[in-house]
């Protein structure tokens, strides 16, 4: 072996021992799952990226603080920017962070650069001037009247007219129904309608497929499957087209296509002056201006809109089958909220129950109970319950 070759070798040893020094003071900071050098924590995260959440949810059962930090990217100068990521459940941390000092948390470049393509300049991808900007619009627009009004329209007739039609038909043949499913599809008949005008029924008794709904949700989950790696490398995979980017860039299409359709008929009904009374919020921001004094651009509008779609489908939805949820595990609060609803009912519609029967619109509260299964969604078996029962 000559000299060159000797040198070269004991630069590469220098060069490991001291990358693996570094590592194991690293990963000496670091909990949660192994991280194993070069690769981090990438294996278990592939290993388990079926059960993503209930893989998060054990690592932090793990933790006496349930908190955890561990590294996707374990490279010197690196991990620091892209590479470390913090998983916390502790409720005094998520208030420090979304509340207590949330402005020393902003989303950052590489979050911004992962959902541009969905989300552009939105609400939910932007910081600083323009996150207020939009959010004092969005504040404002959210304490209107007609706004209130709008929302609380919407929500009653896909109740009365689909839900409780759903349900009712689901107690007649004693089948079970996958209540997260039908909440989801709630929601996003709800804030569409808010959104921009257009309700897509995704919540009918055939449960149909939507184009637009299935390319959202594809979308939103092929967004947040870039975050679980390092920038690099999905925007390799970007640019070569390879892994979930296509099928990404294909969901975008139709998402932008649905809401370009929307927004240039709306500006049509606009130039020939036969556009009717609208309340949702395409409208009205249509209306406005930026922060520049121009008015919003067709991609603007398109991002807005899919923003307040995220905002409002998903969070309400969740919640609501979580509601559901531990109402079946806890029967003595069940009771408690049947007996606030009642006395609510009583108090502002009399105390006729003949009178609350024939309102289809609140017989969902009677129809939510009994067993619910997690493990494919919410399933819920509907069964018929005595109002008059329930009235004390």
């Amino acid at each position: 072996m000559d000299s060159f070759s000797l040198l070269l070798l004991l630069l590469l040893l220098s060069l490991l021992s001291a990358y693996l020094l570094w590592f194991l003071s690293l990963s000496a900071r670091l909990s949660g799952p192994r991280v194993w050098p070069f690769l981090g924590s990438l294996p278990s995260l592939f290993l388990n990226r079926r059960r993503l959440h209930d893989w998060i949810a054990s690592n932090l059962k793990n933790s006496p603080t349930l908190t955890y930090q561990t590294c996707i990217c374990p490279l010197p100068f690196l991990s620091l920017k892209q590479g470390l990521v913090t998983v916390t459940a502790n409720p005094k941390n998520l208030e420090h962070i979304l509340k207590t000092r949330f402005e020393n948390y902003p989303k950052g470049p590489h979050w911004q650069a992962a959902f541009h393509d969905l989300l552009g300049s939105g609400i939910f991808n932007s910081d600083g001037e323009s996150w207020v900007v939009q959010r004092k619009t969005a504040a404002l627009e959210f304490t209107t009247r007609t706004l209130k009004n709008s929302m609380a329209r919407w929500v009653n007739r896909a109740i009365k007219l689909r839900l409780w039609c759903i349900l009712d038909r689901a107690q007649t043949l004693e089948k079970a129904v996958n209540l997260q499913d039908l909440l989801l599809r709630l929601t996003f008949d709800n804030i569409c309608g808010l959104a921009f005008g257009k309700d897509p029924e995704t919540l009918s008794p055939d449960f149909p497929l939507n184009p637009f709904s299935g390319a959202f949700d594809k979308a939103t989950e092929t967004t947040l499957q870039r975050l679980l790696y390092p920038e690099f490398l999905w925007k390799i995979k970007k640019i070569f087209g390879l892994g979930m980017e296509p099928e990404l860039n294909r969901c975008i299409k139709v998402v932008d296509d649905y809401l370009t359709e929307i927004i240039a008929s709306r500006k049509e009904e606009i130039i020939s002056g036969t556009e009717p009374e609208r309340d949702d919020l395409l409208s009205r921001f249509m209306k406005r201006k930026d922060i520049n004094g121009n008015h919003y651009t067709n991609l603007a509008l398109r991002r807005i809109a899919l923003n307040f779609i995220l905002a409002g489908r998903d969070t309400s939805s969740v919640a609501l089958s979580w509601f559901f949820w531990l109402l079946t595990r806890n029967r003595e609060i069940e009771r408690k909220v049947l007996a606030e609803i009642a006395e609510t009912l009583t108090k502002s519609r009399g105390p006729d129950t003949n009178q609350l029967e024939r309102d289809p619109g609140h017989k969902v509260e009677q129809k939510m109970s009994l067993t619910l299964f997690m493990k494919n969604g919410l399933m819920v078996r509907v069964n018929p319950r005595d109002l008059k029962a329930i009235v004390v």
